[in-house]
């Protein structure tokens, strides 16, 4: 037999002179249905429901609403296939302020927020389980303030926060905001107690407005992390522990940041930028809200992910950046067989690549994976490679280019090849073993080779208002050849055994 209390509260009995209404639903049997209508300021709504497949439903419409649901037994058995929606609008005026808190134990269940005005919300699923396992819920949280007038990170004033927590495999977790100085944090792990690790969440975040801030977690295997900001000045901060997770972020606007970091092996992530000034790394937006955590309470003071840029740890590990305007991006990769891509368009657009490990690549080509093209004005590549059998084929077409790179380690391989090239200058140095290294430029261009080790070789072509140093001092089967036009310039210092120098200039 299914039970189903309606509580409703009319808007006549509750003017915005009248008293707040409090309510409160505690339900024992199973297969209930509870809805709670209230219309007015300061109301507050409460719903227990402590078995299965049982429904609550709280709409609110007015100013300073709070509503709860709590849908288990507080870890005492198992309560699934439960559903709860607590749905809050905002006064015809538009203004309207809300807290909502979901709390479902166990697994399968789902749970809907839905706010309008200034709001938090909180939704935790599968948590303080007793131990049993949650997994497979769903919970959305939807927060809409268009009366942005009032809101400022640098006056540390945040709009809406949204919070979800889920513990244990194939649960799915979305936030959407729109808006100005949202928060949203969701966190995504095993279930406490649990041996294996969860496995195939899903998370997404959309935000919309400028100012806002997401911070995503999320532990274990096989886990898909998607943000979407539109809008100016937004922070993304995500987290993967584990292996063959993917984070995939999108931003488009102006001075956007996202950092990405992962641990594990198999990991993937993109991080997509069309705007100017955006960056990939030091994620920290002017004032938004304290210390994160889930249902957070405001406390003024700033907030600073790390500033990793895109760091992966592990093996087998891909990353790619995609920058449309005037960005800066860093990739930071430990562990082994590593991509890195990068894509850059703009005005002083910067990279900068660090690569421990083995088997690395920082590429346009040669062995693929492909990526790495940077544009124009004021870019500079760097990248830093120490380990084995690593490869950097770097790229750049445009205006004040200037392309570093530094390999300590074995079977190393650097080209840099400056198309247009207008100022360009290449700096590469190698220690190691069979290293190589080729540079190929042209405008105003400038090259210099340091080799350490042995098989050494380096080709330079250049010309224009070409100069080139060459230096292999430590021995060991080196070769220079330089071959320059226009202006030329050469030096070619040699030390050691088996060493041929060929520098011809036209």
């Amino acid at each position: 037999m299914k039970n189903m209390l309606f509580a409703t509260v009319s808007a006549a009995a509750l003017a915005i002179t009248a008293p707040a209404m409090a309510q409160t639903v505690n339900e024992d049997t199973a297969e209930n249905e509870s809805t709670i209508l209230q219309t007015g300021n300061g109301n507050k709504a409460t719903v227990t429901q402590n078995q299965t497949e049982q429904t609550a439903s709280i709409e609110q419409t007015g100013n300073g609403h709070s509503a709860s649901v709590l849908q288990g037994e507080g870890g005492g058995g198992a309560t699934i296939n439960n559903e709860a929606t607590i749905t809050q609008k905002a006064r015809a005026d538009g203004n309207g302020k809300g807290e909502s808190n979901v709390t479902q134990e166990s697994n399968n269940n789902a749970a809907t927020v839905d706010q309008t005005g200034d709001g938090r919300a909180d939704i935790s699923q599968g948590v303080n389980n007793n131990f049993r396992n949650g997994g497979g819920n769903k919970a959305t949280i939807t927060q809409t303030d268009l009366n942005t007038t009032s809101a400022s990170p640098s006056s540390n004033t945040i709009r809406n926060v949204a919070g979800i927590t889920q513990d244990g495999s194939t649960n799915t977790g979305i936030i959407t905001q729109k808006g100005d100085a949202n928060v949203a944090l969701l966190n995504q792990q095993a279930a406490v107690g649990s041996v294996a690790p969860n496995t195939d969440n899903y998370a997404k975040i959309d935000q919309e407005g400028q100012d806002n801030v997401l911070d995503a977690n999320q532990t274990g295997v096989g886990n898909i992390f998607n943000a979407t900001q539109t809008g100016d000045d937004n922070v993304t901060n995500s987290f993967q522990s584990g292996t063959s997770n993917v984070a995939s972020v999108t931003q488009t606007g102006n001075s956007n940041e996202a950092a990405i970091e992962q641990k594990g092996s198999g990991n993937n992530a993109t991080v997509l930028q069309t705007g100017n000034l955006n960056d990939v790394g030091d994620a920290s937006p002017n004032s938004t809200p304290g210390a994160y955590n889930v249902n957070p309470s405001y406390s003024g003071s700033s907030y600073s992910p790390a500033s990793i840029g895109l760091k992966q740890d592990g093996v087998d590990n891909l990353a790619y950046i995609s920058q449309t305007g005037r960005g800066a991006a860093n990739i930071d990769q430990i562990g082994n067989r590593n991509f890195a891509g990068v894509e850059q368009d703009g005005v002083r657009a910067l990279l900068d690549i660090n690569q421990t490990g083995n088997d690395n690549r920082v590429t346009k080509t040669k062995g693929s994976n492909v990526s790495l093209s940077q544009d124009g004005d004021d870019t500079i590549i760097r990248a830093d490679q120490t380990g084995n059998l690593n490869q950097a084929e770097l790229n750049q077409i445009g205006d004040r280019a200037f392309i570093d790179v530094d390999q300590i380690g074995n079977s190393n391989f650097a080209r840099t090849t400056q198309a247009d090239s207008s100022d360009a200058s290449s700096t590469i140095s190698q220690t190691g073993n069979s290293n190589r290294a080729e540079v190929t430029q042209a405008s105003w261009a400038s090259s210099s080779i340091t080799q350490s080790g042995n098989s050494n070789q380096a080709d330079v072509t250049q010309n224009a208002n070409s100069y080139s140093l060459v230096s292999q001092t430590l021995g060991h089967n080196n070769v220079a050849t330089v071959t320059q036009g226009a202006s030329d310039w050469s030096s070619v210092s040699q030390a050691g055994s088996s060493n041929t120098a060929t520098v011809t200039q036209k």
